[in-house]
């Protein structure tokens, strides 16, 4: 059965998207990579290939705070007589619940808020449930978007399925969800659709969130392992043994202090499953048809900041971890996909029951070989699962609507971009309307120049549309957009210093400022043009925060710290703003000003996964404090006297002492 109810959590709000386009700006698409010599040639191959330059032609979801009120998320629920597996459509259609009524147990980590954070490619990300990745090495750009959601009849039941099309590879994915009338199993079919004519880099990683306890362990069947090690946008990759390595039986994740990769290699041929089992032998249980070879573990890691983080992403006393399941080896590369391709695979989520003793054996071997029984009792070979097929399917009908691009790319194309599912035409749609109008009788309408631009596009083909244009100052504020995602970097100031002549505007200046901050380095003149951009839009949140980006990374603390008092109290109160006028106190010994920021009640909302500016700035001033108390610098004793505050900690690694 198929059903749609409303599902209240208390939720955090995404806000508005930032209005500036990503002009180098996304610093995890450019993280780099070490790999140590136990990783063979071979399995490099693929390691760094297809990696992108901008998140263009998304906007970046910054906006969201930490306020949480109750919110109703539609939901879309698939349930039987065993299992309740809910979706939320509006976020990326996250599997955000799997419930054994038998058992009456939960199968997932359902995160008791929604919270969004600094995880994402477009930055907005939360925990919880199964995510779906597509594309890019990282989240999903959709993950905190709504997909469509269509439900087709076939003669073996209904199938749930949600699809969209992601505009950086150019192609339609989709999950679909079934779950046969007396089925303890729910099955999902994922798909990737590459209808063009040339290849794609691809990735995929469906990531899998479930509770971890003191006795949680992760068991798949294999000896060995990739593990990659976080530093500040840095990997380190590196081959291991288990469950023994790193002086601890890996298989249990709170035996790990740090945050760690785990990326199993699974013998060719033998069946692909994950399984996370608790101190009971009960847990959760996925496997896949062949296509999806790759399984992984991370951990936060039991330290301080590996606790701290997990309950950032939700509330006091929560802690998950991910498992998953993906194309390829590791998340450090994407896999090329042909042109006019199709591919898919079967993805089963189940209850796993089994013996606790042999679950939690120390002889590893006794572990495998009952998730295996138990994966053979329940789900039979991995390598056999089926799905309802398409040309079983009776009836479709949409019953949410995703964005309109898939829409636009279709009249762009002049073809389907998928051979199952629909994209009607929405002509209310703010993104797509401006886009339409230039496809059909050529003009781009032009917004008043104080107003967010409503979306961005990429590629040859809208280049040639803005030419023909009229002109006008958005006509070209959009082309360098177009021509800097094409690696025209020259092209793409020449077309905004053109806006700039046709209507002075804080988006010309402020691309502009980046092109000069980060593609010719030369950071003076970014300020200059940035300052410029602020006093057309002085209340934008971005043009604040990149304002005083610049002004700390030249030294100009005390006209940053001038600027900061005229800004208004919404942006005054923006913990990363905040962060910025103590590092500027701190660097001018205004000590007691900054120890007013800098305490254990200070958050700033969109901390980055891996960011270690907060735990470095306590440690700037409390060593500071220490030597301005005692005379002298002693930083292993300022820090031992001033321990950072675990609320503070967002330290993915394990930090030693200095000698």
């Amino acid at each position: 059965m198929i059903k749609f109810e409303d599902f209240l959590i208390p939720s955090a709000s995404l806000g508005e998207m930032s209005p500036m386009p990503d002009i180098k700006n996304v610093s995890y698409i450019h993280a780099g990579y070490n790999c140590s010599d136990r990783v063979t040639e071979e399995e490099r191959r693929y390691l760094g290939k297809g990696m992108i330059d901008t998140m263009l032609p998304y906007k970046l979801q910054d906006g969201y705070d930490r306020e949480r009120k109750p919110r109703a998320f539609h939901a879309a629920i698939v349930e039987n007589d065993h299992l309740r597996a809910v979706f939320l459509p509006e976020l990326g259609a996250r599997l955000w619940s799997l419930y054994d009524k038998r058992h009456e147990r939960e199968l997932l980590y359902v995160n008791s808020v929604f919270q969004p954070a600094n995880l994402g490619l477009r930055n907005a990300w939360f925990s919880g449930g199964v995510e779906f990745n597509v594309g890019i090495k990282g989240h999903n750009p959709l993950t905190c978007s709504p997909l469509y959601c269509e439900v087709a009849d076939t003669p073996e039941g209904e199938v749930l399925s949600f699809y969209e099309f992601e505009r950086i590879r150019g192609v339609v994915y989709a999950v679909s969800a079934w779950l046969p009338e007396d089925s303890q199993t729910l099955y999902l079919r994922c798909r990737i659709e590459n209808r063009t004519d040339s290849q794609k880099h691809m990735y995929w990683w469906s990531n899998i969130a479930v509770p971890e306890t003191q006795r949680t362990r992760i068991i798949v069947p294999t000896d060995d392992s990739f593990l990659c090690f976080y530093n500040q946008n840095h990997y380190e990759l590196d081959k291991t043994s288990i469950p023994h390595a790193l002086g601890t039986d890996v298989s249990y994740p709170l035996n790990l202090a740090a945050s760690h990769d785990f990326f199993y290699k699974i013998p060719d041929g033998n069946p692909k499953w994950i399984a996370a089992v608790e101190e009971d032998g009960c847990g959760l249980l996925q496997c896949s048809t062949d296509r999806l070879h790759g399984r992984k573990l991370f951990v936060w890691g039991s330290s301080q900041g590996g606790r701290n983080w997990n309950e950032w992403l939700s509330e006091p006393g929560q802690a998950y971890i991910e498992i998953q399941a993906g194309l390829a080896n590791t998340q450090l590369e994407h896999i090329p996909m042909p042109a006019r391709t199709e591919w898919s695979w079967v993805e089963a989520y189940t209850m796993l029951e089994g013996d606790a003793a042999r679950l939690h054996s120390p002889n590893w071997a006794d572990a495998v070989g009952e998730v295996s029984r138990c994966v053979a009792e329940k789900v039979g070979d991995p390598r056999t699962l089926t799905f309802p097929e398409e040309s079983s399917v009776t009836d479709r009908r949409i019953v949410q609507q995703g964005s309109g691009w898939g829409a636009v790319e279709e009249l762009v194309r002049g073809e389907s971009l998928s051979r199952y599912h629909a994209f009607p035409v929405c002509a209310s749609d703010p993104e797509t309307a401006g886009w339409l109008s230039l496809l059909r009788d050529g003009t781009l309408p032009v917004p008043d120049v104080s107003s967010d631009p409503a979306s961005y596009v990429v590629g040859d083909f809208w280049a040639e549309k803005l030419k023909s244009a009229p002109d006008s100052w958005y006509k070209y504020l959009q082309l360098g957009v177009v021509l800097y995602a094409s690696h025209h970097v020259k092209e793409a100031e020449a077309s905004w210093e053109k806006s700039l002549t046709l209507a002075p505007s804080a988006w010309a200046l402020r691309n502009l400022a980046m092109l000069y901050k980060n593609e010719y380095n030369c950071p003076e003149r970014a300020l200059d043009l940035i300052l410029q951009a602020r006093a057309l839009l002085p209340e934008c949140r971005t043009l604040a925060i990149e304002v005083a980006g610049l002004l700390t990374q030249l030294g100009r603390h005390e006209q940053w710290l001038s600027l900061y008092e005229t800004l208004s109290d919404p942006l005054r109160d923006t913990g990363r703003l905040r962060l910025y006028k103590a590092l500027s106190l701190i660097a001018l010994d205004r000590l007691d000003e900054a120890r007013e920021i800098v305490n254990p009640d200070f958050r700033m909302s969109d901390i980055k996964e891996g960011e270690l500016s907060i735990s470095q700035l306590w440690f700037d001033l409390h060593r500071k404090l220490y030597a301005r108390e005692h005379g002298a610098a002693d930083d292993n004793a300022a820090d031992e006297l001033y321990p950072l505050p675990r609320s503070l900690d967002y330290r993915m690694h394990v930090v030693k002492k200095k000698a």
